[in-house]
């Protein structure tokens, strides 16, 4: 089934009008007498193509960039809501101060199977750029269907219909172990207060209700980024290792631990065209609670729908700017989710794919934007992107 209805020159439209409205028009300067008027430069327009470009405007100190969020994830259903993302030019350090800005984050979204959460979050670099934190917090309800809770194997294909109260918070450092290189080491917490509660009579034993579940969990971090972009690069690596463990101690419900690798990779093929990889592998050990089970994240594929103990996924991406500003961009991914329990193990795969367009919407920063329509078996969902498909502050 189809998850949208709203044509992309409806949200360029939209997201130019917002820029206008909150900003206002530009005062302008008073020439000398008898001075020619100077000409009117535009906040919209790059200088050296006259397309529409918001480099000027982000790099504007206390602007921000409106950004109307359109919902179509089918986990949740239709949806909206509206962003506020601040880009702070670090300018002493040049284009990287472009290609990597401080940023920050405010928003909210609610969608037509009653799901709404409020969020804000801030990536920030510090001293010389050897340090760079991230703070992020959120609270809402979310309506989901999870798979694979009950005892037997057919159970893989059964929805179990929750709504999750929630609020969490989440800061992180990192430190790079030699100016300019690209290997960083870190910490991260995470504090969260989950309640789920189901929404249908309990169709297994042992299903967890109304339970107050809280999750306090350290973790380490090693990063190596050598993007030569934080939006849309086109050359360069990132890769993230994160062992989280939740303590007792510290005052979560249960012990348990978790593991995520994650591997982005992007090569230029030839002058307008970019090649990039994507792999994931997660996994969590025993005691770890439902909702925080790892799942098949691909384009086209319904969020939650192939969960597992352990999950690995690999998506390819292929962009070609064939006009100007203008890129195609094609996708394939592959998935798989096993679980193993005492009565049964099993593996689910899945394969998808994704077909898009980007628009380059601030030259100086790298950023695109744009739409995906991505599908998978038995399911058609469309994304819209600012930045790349696999964004990471």
């Amino acid at each position: 089934m189809l998850r949208m209805r709203i044509a992309p020159s409806v949200l360029m439209g939209a997201l130019v009008c917002a820029i206008s409205v909150v900003c206002g028009a530009e005062e302008p300067a008073v020439p000398a007498p008898g001075a020619e008027p100077p000409a009117k430069a535009s906040r919209f327009r790059d200088p050296e193509d006259g397309a529409l470009d918001l480099s000027t405007f982000l790099a504007t100190p206390r602007r921000f960039m409106p950004i109307p969020l359109v919902v179509t994830e089918p986990a949740v259903g239709y949806g909206g809501g509206l962003a506020a993302m601040f880009i702070r030019p670090r300018k002493a350090a040049g284009g990287e101060g472009y290609a990597r800005p401080n940023m920050s984050l405010v928003a909210g979204i609610a969608t037509e199977n009653g799901t709404w959460a409020a969020f804000a979050g801030d990536s920030s670099h510090w001293f010389d750029e050897r340090v760079q934190s991230l703070a992020a917090g959120g609270t809402g309800q979310l309506n989901l269907d999870f798979f694979g809770l009950g005892d037997t194997s057919d159970s893989l294909d059964e929805p179990i219909r929750y709504t999750l109260d929630f609020s969490l918070a989440l800061l992180q450092g990192t430190w790079k172990i030699r100016p300019k290189s690209p290997w960083s080491i870190g910490l991260r917490y995470v504090y969260s207060q989950v309640e789920p509660k189901l929404r249908d009579e309990p169709q297994f034993p042992g299903l967890a209700d109304s339970i107050d579940m809280k999750i306090s969990a350290p973790a380490a971090v090693l990063e190596f980024d050598s993007r030569n972009n934080l939006f849309t690069p086109t050359r360069g690596i990132f890769a993230e290792s994160v062992y989280l463990s939740s303590l007792e101690d510290l005052g979560a419900t249960e012990d348990f631990e978790r593991f995520q690798q994650v591997v982005m990779g992007w090569l230029p093929l030839a002058e307008r065209w970019t090649l990039g990889l994507r792999a994931d592998y997660q996994w969590t050990s025993d005691g770890t609670p439902f909702f925080l089970r790892p799942y098949i994240k691909l384009r086209g594929v319904q969020a939650m729908r192939y969960q597992g103990d352990e999950m690995a996924s690999v998506e390819a991406e292929a962009r070609w700017q064939f006009r100007g500003r203008w890129s195609f961009v094609g996708a394939a991914g592959y998935g798989s989710a096993r679980t193993e329990r005492a009565l049964y193990s099993a593996t689910r795969d899945i394969v998808s794919g994704a077909v898009g367009f980007r628009y380059e919407l601030a030259r100086k920063f790298g950023m695109h934007a744009g739409m995906d329509v991505g599908f998978s078996e038995n399911t058609t969902a469309v994304y819209f992107q600012i930045g790349n498909a696999w964004f990471r502050p």
